[in-house]
């Protein structure tokens, strides 16, 4: 299972709604692209498996082994995608085949043919960016594993494992181990169609019932996903993370919940406030003080992916979430964290890692600061998935040693994901700097400007290959800094920045939209560990495209409704940034429908539908004069089908909301 999969469960397609990040029920199918494109993979493989041997032309042939390399991918079996994505490759299936090969040897720990065939993705799409940090980090991976003399650690499988997923383990204060596992329950038989197995649930072990009575996992365990339970420092409150529960025709999302304990008994656990939104919320983990929660969110206003926030507890009150500082977060994803004293650990998938999610540790420096994220390398890392650790209490026969639990997809568990325990046998601390030596930091931003690469190059809404340099790029920095950079043909810029700042990078090119980028270093301190911090930063161009229809994504509506949607606002924020960034530009914004419903009525529906979205982008302080509604009902379909015919997905694919540059 891929590393944020553990977290979101996808809805399945509902008339008239979109198939977003969230979790859901199953709904029969009884072929596998309905399979697939539901998100039921365990059921997708049989059907394409039959298909593909039934099948005789090559191009086809290719196409269906790709996504059964894409469902085994899913459902973390990586040896078996490995032999898919080969024969995908094969059969002409493209970059898409050679890109899950590459991705699959890493986890499979095979660097130096993982590291040939990420130059060869970088080759076939035109690139020597793209890949770069997938090359340098099986580079480093070989070197960790190689590396044996300074490992501290010893890891090996714990007796709770089941031939089931089992993960996010949690010790309480009296040493009673609770974590999460997909093995048959009474609350949770039912099969869940993305993996097969059942729906997770919590579970403890080695408790007495006088600590823990049945009722405390009977109010938390449902027919839906539970996962990640936590305990307050106090022990009076419990976090625990749960999607499902709502009828099947509704999207549902990851919700962090909780409960407290009053006169001996837990109250009904209730979504916390702040979870709002068409977005998921989980892994959470208190602050030694029990005032704050540290956990993960794909906001879309963050960095990208995951992120990790914070939230603080004032009386019945949460404040609004947070978003740590951009060396924590990226624009992968940052999940599971856990705070030991000032240390944080989390897992990534961005972070220079050995393949799929690696736990990383940093230091806390200030309120909002934390230092650069450190890899804890092999054995707590391995090429598949390592997430979830957590420390114990010192081990009794030596004070200098510490035990730990953390979980993991790596070969020769029991079931997928697997608790593993840490024994830690040698604790190695840098000596402090002496009090006379002064020591010199420096901040560095190496700033990369790029361009997509796309699969139909003239075609803005094909698919998105990858990036490259952009070279020649003009790029206006202020904010403290206020200067003129050119992207010279080394393709990057290595600019000296300062904490305490918020800078403004805007980039233009002839042919290309401006795009305006915003950093911030408020949260950047000194480490001493790290005297010179090297940062990067993205700043992506898109080509200008004249009276070409661009299609904004993730713009739903409800139905019969023309309202916008809170899921809708961050592609018309990012839409209203373009148009600033941009001022000489005038757009039309339109809407279709798909074929279903009377003519008129559809023509009206969307031309009410694209009026509120020219409405909400004046409300966001653009000029009218330059903004043009149309509704275009089903008269312009993206994909020409026989009604009575379309998939759900063609009928998906014709309801969209696009703008298009307008001629000067």
């Amino acid at each position: 299972m891929k590393s944020s999969e553990r977290f979101i469960c996808i809805c399945l397609l509902v008339a008239g709604f979109a198939s977003i990040s969230s979790c859901s029920y199953t709904i029969k199918v009884r072929d596998g692209d309905t399979a697939y494109d539901r998100k039921q993979f365990a059921r997708a493989i049989p059907f394409f498996t039959k298909d593909y041997s039934r099948e005789k032309s090559r191009v086809q042939r290719g196409r269906i082994a790709l996504k059964l390399g894409n469902a085994y991918s899913r459902i973390n079996d990586p040896t078996s995608a490995l032999e898919w994505y080969r024969i995908a490759r094969d059969n002409q299936a493209g970059i898409d085949a050679l890109k899950g090969y590459a991705l699959t040897l890493k986890m499979l720990e095979r660097y130096d043919d993982a590291k040939e065939a990420f130059v060869l993705l970088g080759e076939e799409i035109g690139s020597t960016y793209e890949f770069r940090r997938e090359i340098e980090s099986c580079d480093l991976s070989k070197k960790w594993l190689s590396d044996t003399s300074t490992r501290p650690f010893l890891v090996y499988s714990a007796p709770v494992n089941s031939r089931y997923g089992d993960y996010a383990p949690f010790v309480t204060n009296k040493g009673g181990l609770i974590f999460t596992s997909e093995r048959p329950s009474p609350q949770s038989e039912d099969e869940y169609a993305w993996t097969g197995k059942p729906y997770a649930d919590i579970l403890i072990e080695d408790l007495s019932r006088s600590q823990f009575p049945d009722s405390f996992l009977q109010q938390i365990n449902t027919h839906a996903h539970e996962s990640n339970l936590v305990l307050s420092p106090d022990g009076n409150t419990r976090y625990f993370t749960r999607c499902g529960g709502l009828p099947e025709t509704e999207d549902q999302y990851w919700r962090i919940f909780s409960s407290r304990l009053s006169g001996g008994e837990w109250s009904e656990p209730a979504p916390l406030p702040f979870c709002t939104g068409t977005f998921n919320y989980g892994h959470a983990f208190p602050t030694p003080d029990g005032l704050s929660l540290i956990f993960s969110s794909n906001d879309p206003f963050g960095f990208g992916g995951y992120d990790l926030y914070s939230a603080t507890k004032t009386g019945d009150d949460w404040s609004e979430p947070a978003i740590l500082p951009p060396n924590i977060n990226t624009q992968g994803d940052e999940m599971y964290p856990y705070l030991d004293r000032d240390t944080l650990y989390f897992a990534s998938d961005f972070h220079p890692g050995m393949g799929g999610l690696d736990i990383f540790s940093s230091t806390r420096l200030g309120p909002r600061s934390w230092s650069s994220p450190v890899n804890l390398r092999a054995p707590i890392n391995s090429g598949a998935d390592d997430f979830s650790l957590i420390w114990t209490n010192t081990s009794e026969q030596n004070k200098a040693f510490r035990n730990g639990y953390m979980a993991s997809s790596r070969p020769g568990g029991t079931g997928g994901d697997d608790i593993y325990i840490i024994q830690e046998r040698e604790v190695v601390k840098p000596l402090p700097p002496a009090p006379e030596t002064v020591l010199s930091y420096s901040w560095k931003l190496e700033l990369h400007t790029l361009s997509k690469i796309l699969q139909i190059p003239d075609d803005p809404n094909s698919a998105v290959l990858g990036r490259r340099y952009l070279e020649g790029a003009q790029i206006r920095v202020s904010g403290g800094l206020d200067t003129l950079l050119i992207s010279p043909n080394d393709r990057s810029v290595l600019l000296t920045i300062e904490p305490g700042k918020q800078y403004t990078f805007s980039a233009s090119a002839p042919g290309y939209l401006n795009t305006t980028v915003r950093y911030s270093t408020l949260d950047l301190q000194r480490d001493p560990q790290h005297l010179d911090q090297l940062l990067q930063l993205e700043i992506v161009l898109d080509k200008r495209y004249i009276d070409q229809e661009i299609v904004l994504e993730n713009i739903y509506y409800d139905f019969d409704r023309w309202d916008i949607r809170s899921d809708a606002r961050p592609a018309l924020m990012r839409l209203a940034g373009i148009l600033v960034a941009n001022p000489d530009i005038l757009i039309e914004l339109a809407s279709h429908t798909d074929c279903r419903g009377g003519t008129m009525y559809n023509q009206e529906l969307s031309q009410r539908r694209a009026q509120s979205a020219v409405d909400f982008l004046i409300q966001n302080g653009i000029d009218p004069n330059r903004l043009r509604a149309r509704g275009y009902g089903e008269s312009r379909p993206a994909v020409d089908c026989s009604c009575s015919q379309c998939t759900e997905q063609e009928h998906q694919d014709n309801r969209r909301t696009t703008f298009r540059i307008l001629q000067d």
